[in-house]
């Protein structure tokens, strides 16, 4: 029996703590509303993001979005997020497991008229 213990204490001594792994953080979600006029820094600049999903929540008006201090113009300058809540209404820059910072520009956004909402999803 006394083997058996002092087996069971010299496995145990070799046995550490679990080695942390590092969570991956889900999408944190935010809301703007776009009108005609251009909103710059709707999503704010954060140089740890890897992934930013942009998506036109209007049923009939149209988004167009810009990153960095480019602004944008509504249908003309930018990409633009049609209306209607489809699968192309939605737009993702970088990958949710791709390195960080790889989306970390602000993103500027208009809408063809006024109260449309933007929800982004952002990727730290």
């Amino acid at each position: 029996m006394k083997r058996l213990t002092l087996a069971a204490l010299a496995l145990f001594a070799f046995i550490g703590a679990a080695n942390a792994q590092q969570t991956n953080l889900g999408p944190f979600t935010t809301t703007a509303t776009a009108g005609a006029a251009a909103t710059l820094a709707a999503l704010p600049s954060n140089p740890t993001r890897r992934a930013a999903t942009i998506c036109n929540g209007h049923a009939t008006q149209t988004v167009t979005f810009t990153t960095g201090t480019v602004t944008p113009v509504s249908l003309t300058v930018g990409q633009v997020l049609p209306a209607g809540n489809v699968v192309a209404s939605c737009f993702t820059i970088g990958s949710p497991a791709g390195p960080q910072g790889i989306a970390g520009a602000q993103i500027n956004v208009i809408a063809s008229g006024a109260a449309t909402p933007v929800t982004f999803f952002e990727y730290p």
